[in-house]
């Protein structure tokens, strides 16, 4: 794995997105990292518990914007049709790359320290436990980019319980929100210290190792839902190999790089 750094201490296995520098945002190898991951895990019978965190000050800053555009590169003789095949491949295999956490047969553990914006936001939901540190700062941030979020936001927080009305207000205006907001959410379930939250995740680890893991597997494998997920995840993808077409999306992309303001035309 290129973007991941997998260390096994006992029966925790620890996972790091390792991409620092680049705020750890994401890469097309760390899309296919993410999958790698789930079979190297599942492959090791003496792992009860994961713990997912990110390298260097910032969790994970979302889809890495510099590389998007080489994602999105179509042969000049393609027609719509086959451009929207193309788009719905892409999404159903990023899609499946941020499933990666609850196709894990044992619990996963993560802890967000500083940004978690955008696709970091659709990788944490599919975790069983999220903690983070007082100065995370989340956003639900793909409007911005004149999109619906499609690999896991809507579909994973509409089904959790989430404070609906918060939860629409952030998906419709992208707005940063902090570690207060994302607990109001249901987004995390516990805020520590900075300086704590490593100590904080693997002292939980450690208790849910002490337990049975046929017990944890089957608790998981019961309480992830994913024949419903699946089907929401593939009408979104099915919507966004369509909408993703809009001329609406370079006046966003542009405007966000200029930092200027955004003029949409009339729906």
């Amino acid at each position: 794995m290129q973007t991941l750094v997998g260390t096994q201490k006992g029966q925790i296995y620890h996972l790091e997105i390792n991409r620092p520098k680049s705020l750890n945002s994401m890469s097309s190898q760390l899309f296919q990292d993410f999958k790698a991951a789930v079979d190297i895990i599942n492959k090791a019978d003496d792992v009860r518990v994961v713990v997912l965190t990110g390298r260097g000050n910032h969790f994970c800053a979302g889809l890495d914007l510099k590389e998007a555009p080489l994602m999105f590169q179509f042969h000049e003789d393609m027609d719509q049709a086959r451009k929207s095949i193309r788009i719905y491949d892409l999404l159903k295999d990023w899609q499946i790359a941020m499933t990666s956490l609850s196709r894990i047969k044992v619990p996963v553990i993560v802890g967000v320290q500083g940004y978690c914006l955008g696709g970091g936001v659709d990788l944490i939901t599919s975790a069983d436990i999220r903690y983070c540190s007082e100065d995370a700062k989340f956003s639900i941030k793909e409007i911005d980019l004149a999109m619906a979020p499609d690999i896991g936001t809507l579909q994973r927080l509409g089904l959790q319980n989430a404070n609906t009305s918060l939860f629409r207000e952030l998906a419709y205006t992208g707005r940063i929100f902090n570690a207060q907001e994302a607990l109001k959410l249901g987004l995390v379930s516990k805020i520590v210290k900075n300086e704590l939250l490593n100590e904080e995740i693997f002292k939980l680890a450690q208790l849910i190792a002490t337990k049975s893991p046929i017990g944890c597997y089957t608790i998981k494998s019961i309480l992830t839902r994913e024949q419903n997920l699946d089907q929401h995840l593939d009408v979104m993808a099915r919507t966004n190999m369509a909408m993703l077409f809009t001329n609406d999306v370079p006046i966003a992309i542009t405007s966000s790089m200029t930092k200027t303001k955004a003029e949409y035309p009339k729906l």
